[in-house]
């Protein structure tokens, strides 16, 4: 039986008796059961991990004794931002979820033309906090001792437009490009990769796009669900770059 493991972002302030998030805590308490002696591992989302046991599990909370570092699961070679056109609820979950697992470096939820998810659905900032719980899930189901960074949602012109000169692959339609060309070449230190809502992008936006560098990658001939569009360019850029 694997050994839990528990989002704690002041773990580098041990060794020593350390409280955990109040989400944690209920998860360690109320869903797992743990009792204070059970063996325990910890990451602070920023890439450290550490054995640890239950100091104590309460109504009021619970914490952990964080004991020696573990050397985690390594990064990818390229530090990936995934700029995704904003999903309905669950479809949206799922990408945070398993672009966490994949190792991106950042997720940028952004608003296209194509968008059919209403602006009340994020101006509150309850989403962005949803997808935040929805990393660190991810990443202690996985074994990731990093936590993406999650940005406000952002206009898609900004994305395409940005200053910075990361290399840019923007997922598009068969007609578009050809599969696999933007992954090839060598391997860049970081990249902004854009995939589109369930209506794909518009004209002008894979325009704006290409304009400004960036490369088209096609997801084989077969059309797929928005969802699982990062999943399978993730999995072609990690087989081009290594990992």
């Amino acid at each position: 039986m694997s050994v839990p493991r528990f989002y704690l972002p002041d773990a580098r302030k041990g060794p020593g008796s350390i409280a955990l998030p109040a989400d944690e805590a209920h998860h360690l308490t109320h869903v797992l059961r743990l009792k204070p002696g059970a063996q325990v591992v910890v990451f602070d989302g920023a890439g450290g991990e550490w054995r640890g046991s239950v100091a104590s599990a309460g109504r009021g909370g619970a914490a952990i004794d964080v004991g020696e570092a573990i050397v985690p699961i390594a990064e990818p070679p390229v530090r990936v931002t995934l700029a995704m056109a904003v999903l309905k609820g669950d479809q949206m979950d799922a990408v945070v979820r398993d672009a966490t697992a994949l190792g991106v470096a950042a997720i940028v939820p952004v608003v296209s033309a194509h968008v059919a998810v209403p602006a009340r659905a994020w101006r509150s900032g309850a989403a962005r906090e949803r997808w935040r719980r929805v990393a660190v899930a991810a990443a202690k189901q996985s074994k990731r001792a990093v936590l993406p960074d999650i940005a406000a949602v952002t206009p898609f012109e900004e994305v395409a437009a940005r200053p910075d000169k990361s290399a840019t692959i923007i997922c598009v339609e068969p007609a578009r490009g050809r599969s696999g060309r933007a992954a090839s070449g060598s391997r860049p230190d970081a990249a902004w990769l854009l995939v589109g809502p369930e209506g794909g992008w518009a004209e002008h936006e894979v325009a704006l796009a290409l304009s400004n560098g960036a490369g088209a990658l096609v997801l084989g001939p077969r059309t797929i669900r928005a969802e699982l569009a990062p999943v399978v360019a993730l999995s072609a850029l990690w087989t081009a770059w290594g990992w």
